[in-house]
């Protein structure tokens, strides 16, 4: 990044008093030991790979389902209507990810309180919002921070319909601030939860340990994206001798689990 790239990305977190302890944690990781090192991304990679089923046999593996059920699936009409929502936009964000896994253990789950980070067009957030529908006292609550100098705020969030948003929140600021806030909305309990915000080792230390301790125990459901970019999955399930499980969808890898 250029000096005058830094200056800018600077003063955008500079008029954002929200982002300012995120922007202190991103100067700290320049001293730190470089857990995303390329090496270390490879390896993780591997072992994701290496394990990745399809999502039936990842919903199977971790109990929620059982081997012949039918798995929901999101509708194929509210989806186009997704697509061109995102056609329509002036902006590039990040892609739908594995919606149909985040859908089903939703609705399998039986889940009320759900937190995810990293919203975009919000592909994720539809999938959950359609999954609790059918429940009146179902909740979400999305933290999202706008990617820095991309004025893309308007458009955090735009494949959700009208429709689906009477149950759902969202806080637009950095993890450390907004997924505080985000547990607190459910008393500190929640059902299920989503990460796909900061991707480093570092951001997932963090964001991890949050949403576990305030997962409920007895099977309250931890989905993680991108789980090839480092060992924080990894290292998640080991630690807690956790059953889990990881899917695959175009050269990504999902993480699924639930809490003992």
């Amino acid at each position: 990044m250029s000096a005058v790239e830094k200056l800018k990305t600077l003063r955008w977190f500079l008029a954002r008093p929200s982002h300012w302890a995120q922007a202190v944690e991103l100067g700290k990781r320049k001293f730190m030991l470089d857990r995303d090192h390329p090496e270390l991304r490879s390896a993780a990679r591997e072992w994701a790979a290496a394990q990745a089923v399809p999502v039936s046999d990842a919903l199977i593996a971790v109990g929620l389902a059982t081997t012949g059920a039918d798995i929901p699936h999101l509708a194929t009409d509210l989806l186009d209507e997704a697509r061109s929502r995102v056609e329509r936009s002036k902006v590039a964000m990040g892609g739908a990810g594995d919606i149909h896994l985040l859908y089903a253990a939703t609705i399998l789950s039986g889940a009320l309180r759900v937190v995810e980070t990293g919203v975009a067009y919000g592909w994720s957030s539809l999938a959950i919002l359609a999954a609790l529908q059918s429940r009146d006292d179902g909740r979400l609550v999305s933290v999202d921070m706008p990617y820095p100098k991309m004025n893309n705020e308007d458009f955090v969030g735009i494949v959700v319909p009208e429709r689906l948003r009477n149950q759902w929140v969202l806080v637009r600021e950095p993890d450390r601030n907004g997924l505080v806030k985000a547990i607190a909305r459910f008393g500190g309990s929640i059902d299920l939860c989503h990460y796909d915000s900061d991707k480093s080792w570092y951001g997932r230390q963090f964001g991890y340990r949050l949403m576990w301790e305030a997962l409920r125990p007895g099977g309250g459901v931890f989905i993680s994206d991108d789980i090839q970019d480092n060992f924080a999955f990894r290292e998640l399930v080991e630690a807690n001798r956790l059953v889990y499980a990881i899917t695959g969808y175009e050269g990504k890898f999902v993480g699924i689990v639930r809490k003992p």
